[in-house]
């Protein structure tokens, strides 16, 4: 694969490649994008908490994923030059980095590490829809929570066990009955909100 070729960006690297940019704050639960409004910017969230969601029939916020720091915000959205496909709603007071549309055509052209980053970003983030559908579409709620834990990133796992439930479509009162019962098979560790994985091969005989 490509991707094994490029370097994973870091922090460091991303706000460098975002370097002059605009830097906005907003407040928690402020909107960025509502789906549907016309994409003019690329955005870096460079502290606090994104949460993307569409909603349903019923009305009903369906969470697609949650970015932490240091993350590109929607730029498939960019490049593509279509609208926002989904909503994005901050959990806590956040900063981003702003770059416009005509600077981003422009960096593009003169920065390889720009789009070896913007390459980077798509590729992991085309990783965790696989994931996502596949868990969605295969598995009961015990074998969901559990593919969440085995693959969980240091971000996803760091993330409030609300938002976890929420990114498994999951009720908060399941996903802590569940977290119980992999606590009291030895599988994980749950202290004061933080998961430990414990036995990652005991979750992988879950999901066989």
């Amino acid at each position: 694969m490509i991707i094994k070729y490029l370097t994973q960006p870091n922090p460091d690297s991303l706000r460098k490649a975002f370097e002059g940019c605009q830097e906005l704050t907003f407040s928690k639960d402020e909107f960025l994008f509502h789906g549907g409004d016309p994409v003019a910017y690329m955005d870096l969230l460079v502290s606090g908490d994104l949460q993307v969601f569409k909603y349903d029939g019923n009305m009903n916020e369906v969470t697609l994923t949650f970015f932490r720091p240091v993350s590109i915000i929607a730029e498939w959205a960019v490049i593509q030059g279509i609208p926002y496909p989904a909503s994005g709603r901050f959990t806590k007071s956040s900063t981003i980095l702003r770059m416009p549309l005509s600077e981003v055509q422009t960096r593009i052209h003169k920065n390889i590490e720009l789009n070896h980053i913007l390459m980077h970003s798509l590729m992991n983030k085309i990783d965790t829809l696989n994931l996502a559908i596949n868990r969605g579409l295969t598995m009961d709620a015990m074998q969901r929570v559990a593919h969440f834990l085995f693959y969980g990133t240091p971000d996803s796992l760091a993330l409030k066990q609300t938002q976890m439930a929420s990114l498994l479509y999951l009720r908060p009162e399941t996903f802590s009955r569940i977290l119980k019962q992999l606590k009291e098979q030895g599988l994980i560790d749950n202290q004061k909100g933080e998961i430990s994985i414990l036995d990652k091969e005991g979750l992988l005989k879950i999901l066989a």
